[in-house]
């Protein structure tokens, strides 16, 4: 069995070099606020080049074909242009092999829709150097392919381009995917669309088109209520975690103190996950909006979770062996359910993992507060909530906290209650 309590004072040591350095984070720099907090008007743009259709089949046309291939574009719709690609349908001899010759040694035939495809793809490259491919896809001797012509703007020409507009104190992030988000301050007052469109126009003549991916905009008032609302809800769920456990816990001594334990061990993981996003928002722009919330009531969940299966294991095992040694009983509580809380943990690891590197933007607030919140929560069920346990049954908590100076008496669960 593994002597979890007798590392306590190695638990606290790791749990003060996270905890302290959250709560600078937090006391200098808060958090980033998204658009739900601050509210405002969010567009996401993304700077295409000023290409027709006209444009496009004009380079294709002076590409290399095959002979008889036809190819013809369509208006860009969003920034999207659809090439739609034909080859003549091969002769039926062309496909056997030359006579006398062993079938494992003929070469094979050459296919007149790739050596097409190739073709077509190198003009554009050449032409203009950034291809993106959004769809493809064929059927016997045609294809069509659904691409866009990005023009690579930078973060200055956009600050640039806003500033005659009077927008130069706007908030500009580049994606990924190379698109641009951008945040203004609204007032109450203000028309919406008449900025959007002030907006779009400024960035249109000053770089090149833009395509609008996504735009929306919260007023003052609402966010307002939104962070009001988001914080009563996180109090509510804490109040309704302390009653539950604590009459979860009521055939044993102390049933408030389970509960109490679980909020420490809850408030020390919303430390851990409200720091990184300090961080992360002063030094990376990663802002706190509903999503962020949204996972801080899903960690709230799991971290509790975790935590009422070792108190109830330390439960089960008191029940059974009331005269056991409260610190034996704790430690073989958290070695029976380790399996099961690593186990469970590591699949949903995998699970967030799997989606940061997939997922879109909108959703990486939530991952992010998943990912760092399991890893705290299974962290803090042993080294924080079963700790505080332990310290206060045997007096150290409460000579402390200057609760009394003497050593406690632990008290027995009566055999067969």
């Amino acid at each position: 069995m593994i002597d979890f309590i007798g590392r306590r004072r190695i638990y606290a040591i790791v749990s003060l070099a996270l905890i302290i350095p959250s709560l600078i984070a937090l006391g200098l720099w808060q958090f980033e606020p998204g658009l739900d907090f601050a509210g405002g008007l969010e567009s996401e743009v993304r700077f295409v080049r000023d290409a027709s259709a006209a444009d496009v089949q004009a380079v294709i046309d002076a590409a290399e074909l095959p002979e008889g291939a036809t190819v013809s574009v369509s208006d860009p719709d969003d920034g999207i242009f659809t090439i739609d690609l034909a080859v003549p349908e091969p002769a039926p001899e062309a496909e056997a092999p030359p006579a006398g010759e062993p079938d494992g040694e003929a070469a094979p035939p050459e296919n007149p829709l790739q050596t097409a495809q190739a073709a077509v793809g190198s003009a554009l490259v050449g032409a203009y150097e950034d291809v993106r491919t959004t769809d493809s896809s064929e059927e016997g001797n045609r294809a069509s392919t659904s691409v866009w012509l990005p023009f690579n703007a930078t973060q200055d020409q956009v600050r640039d381009a806003l500033s005659p507009a009077g927008f130069g104190g706007a908030r500009i992030q580049q994606t990924a995917s190379g698109d641009f988000r951008i945040r203004v301050e609204v007032g109450d007052d203000d028309d919406v669309e008449r900025i959007r469109r002030q907006i779009n126009d400024s960035l249109r003549g000053s770089i090149s088109p833009i395509v609008v991916l996504q735009s929306s905009s919260v007023s003052a008032i609402l966010s307002t209520e939104i962070a009001r609302d988001a914080g009563v809800a996180l109090a509510v769920a804490a109040l309704a975690i302390l009653v539950y456990i604590s009459l979860a816990f009521r055939r044993l001594p102390n049933p408030a103190l389970y509960g109490a334990a679980a909020i420490v061990a809850l408030l020390h993981d919303i430390t851990l996950v409200a720091g990184a996003f300090a961080i992360a928002g002063r030094f990376g722009g990663l802002e706190v909006n509903a999503m962020f919330v949204t996972a801080l009531l899903a960690i709230i969940g799991y971290s509790v979770n975790d935590t009422i299966v070792v108190f109830d294991r330390i439960r089960e095992n008191l029940l059974l062996d009331p005269r056991a040694d409260f610190k034996r009983v704790v430690n073989a509580a958290i070695t029976q359910t380790l399996g099961r809380s690593l186990n469970t943990s590591m699949t949903l690891l995998l699970a967030v993992l799997a989606l940061l590197l997939i997922g879109g933007v909108t959703v990486r607030p939530f991952l992010i507060v998943l990912l760092i919140g399991t890893v705290a929560g299974t962290y803090s069920s042993i080294a924080v909530a079963s700790q505080i346990i332990v310290l206060w049954q045997d007096g150290s908590l409460p000579r402390l906290l200057r609760l009394g100076g003497d050593r406690r008496e632990i008290r027995r669960v009566p055999r067969g209650t």
